[in-house]
């Protein structure tokens, strides 16, 4: 987490985040997104995309 300061008061925390996309090859359209923390692998935010996906195909 970086610091940034502040003119009055205490410093700001901030929080860095993944933007997860599932894209589609022919038209470049965003299907489906999510928004995890920094730490979260694209291994663990997959099963989420495709299960999303899923429901949209159905």
């Amino acid at each position: 987490m970086n610091k940034k300061p502040c003119k009055h008061g205490k410093e700001k925390r901030c929080i860095w985040c993944k933007l997860h996309l599932a894209v589609d090859v022919y038209t470049h359209e965003i299907i489906t997104a999510e928004v995890s923390l920094i730490s979260v692998g694209d291994n663990e935010v997959l099963p989420t995309l495709i299960n999303l996906l899923q429901r949209k195909i159905q």
